[in-house]
């Protein structure tokens, strides 16, 4: 038995922690709910001037938006993303890829003036996919990680 699962709310953001099986639940907490969410690989990255904190929500399908203060991190909204969402790159100051693991696609977000966001275009990238890096001039290239390569 690997353990139970704990959510705890911080200030607006959400973390899970993974407790030891002799670590049991509060009696009230318990339930026969079996969880099939996808491990997350890069849930957060900040933005290039570290003013944005991006992080992803897996259970709601979303990309969550926040404004990095001095001692607190300040909700700015979320976007609706693909299916388990398990990674996250920033490639510049207005584009956030992200990677849905579930839904076998990327899709990439752009971010207005305010530091709200909105899907402008989803890739279909292959079976799984778990991660992604950019590379070359101007991180002009990306890298994803598929659990299976179609044969042809």
């Amino acid at each position: 038995m690997l353990g139970s699962i704990r959510r705890a709310t911080v200030r607006g953001l959400c973390f899970v922690m993974l407790l030891p099986a002799w670590c049991p639940l509060p009696a009230n907490a318990q339930s026969g709910f079996t969880l099939f969410e996808s491990g997350q690989v890069r849930p957060l990255a900040l933005s290039p001037d570290g003013k944005l904190l991006f992080v992803l929500n897996t259970p709601d399908n979303r990309l969550e938006l926040f404004r990095v203060g001095d001692r607190s991190a300040v909700p700015l909204g979320s976007v609706q993303v693909g299916l388990e969402p398990v990674a996250l790159a920033v490639r510049n100051d207005k584009e956030i890829w992200v990677v849905n693991h579930l839904s076998d696609s990327v899709s990439i977000v752009n971010l207005d003036e305010n530091g709200s966001g909105r899907v402008t275009r989803t890739l279909l990238v292959g079976d799984e996919p778990r991660d992604i890096v950019f590379a070359g001039p101007g991180k002009s290239r990306a890298f994803v990680t598929t659990g299976d390569v179609e044969k042809k």
